[in-house]
């Protein structure tokens, strides 16, 4: 009986200490650098690194906080390590102030192989009002909560954006561009996967050549091409051109007024058009097979050819697929 409780106090022992672990409370995950540096009014953010990842987190505060990881095998060092000076000897830091404006650069010294399993990593936290120009070689680029205009890229690894304000443009090479609640105008590629934006307000422009696109409940125009898969549309849309040469197309929008243009050479066009029975189309559709049904209709009407305008026409309607079919759905 003794046994059996002691075997029991152990396990316990060992899954509260997972649990402090997973929760943040391991040793090893305290940075080995913190810099605090007070705001007085809205500032601007540049920071890279070439040896980690950066993450870019906000606050109620006027404080800008910068901490830095230190890793070596992908394992967060503890600061009283003794492999950290050496580490630490490998990289140029530089964590300054000058007026509003934040520097947070590591820079590697070499590029020896002995180096290319260390690295370091940032975490910056920030005011919400902050304009980041936030660049990484050595991992991904996580942001949140940001508001002002902005710059992120990649090399390393994906970028992650969540929350995010003001005009933005985020590139990476190193894989996939993920934003979820952007408002404000953007700008996205990506050679190293696909890109994927859910809920946005603003003229949307993305492109993949490593993955495809998918761009969910969007209120303003788009504009995105793939030649790494296919492309998808759905939101409240006045303007959407989408293109894709590496699979089909797919769209749902609701409030066309201004043009829709369609293309693949990989797969077929899929178009629904919600509230579209009534608007005036000058439609221009082609493929192996056309789908749709008119009304109202004045012009050319083929199994893989439709030219012509609908209810008098107006919008300019263009949809071609050399892959697939070409239809077009019309709902309330």
């Amino acid at each position: 009986m003794k046994i059996l409780t002691t075997m029991k106090m152990c396990t316990m022992m060992v899954m509260l200490i997972s649990l402090f672990s997973m929760n943040g409370f391991s040793k090893d995950d305290q940075p080995t650098i913190t810099k605090t540096f007070e705001m007085k009014e809205p500032g601007t953010l540049n920071a890279s690194s070439s040896g980690g990842g950066v993450t870019v987190q906000t606050h109620d505060q006027s404080q800008v906080i910068i901490q830095a990881f230190v890793r070596k095998n992908g394992t967060i060092l503890s600061p009283s390590d003794p492999m950290v000076k050496e580490v630490l000897e490998a990289f140029d830091l530089n964590f300054s102030k000058s007026g509003s404006a934040i520097t947070a650069i590591v820079e590697r010294r070499s590029r020896m192989n002995f180096w290319n399993n260390t690295g370091i990593s940032l975490t910056i936290i920030v005011p919400k009002e902050m304009s980041c120009k936030v660049s990484s070689s050595g991992g991904g680029v996580k942001i949140s909560g940001v508001k002002g205009t902005h710059d992120f890229s990649s090399s390393g690894g994906g970028v992650h954006l969540e929350n995010v304000t003001g005009t933005t443009e985020a590139t990476s090479s190193g894989g996939g561009v993920h934003v979820t609640k952007q408002s404000g105008d953007v700008r996205l590629s990506s050679s190293g996967g696909g890109v994927t934006l859910d809920d946005a307000q603003g003229i949307v422009y993305a492109h993949s050549s490593g993955g495809g696109v998918s761009l969910k409940n969007i209120h303003g125009n788009v504009d995105a091409s793939s030649s790494g898969g296919g492309v998808n549309v759905s939101g409240e849309c006045a303007s959407v051109k989408a293109k894709s040469s590496g699979g089909s197309v797919h769209v749902d929008i609701r409030n066309l007024s201004k043009e829709l243009n369609l293309e693949s050479s990989g797969g077929g066009v899929d178009a629904l058009i919600r509230n579209g029975k009534n608007l005036g189309l000058d439609l221009d559709l082609e493929s192996d097979r056309v789908n749709i049904e008119l009304q109202n209709f004045s012009g050319k009407s083929e199994k893989n050819r439709v030219k012509g305008k609908m209810n008098n026409g107006g919008i300019p309607v263009y949809m071609h697929a050399s892959g697939g079919n070409v239809n077009v759905r019309f709902e309330e």
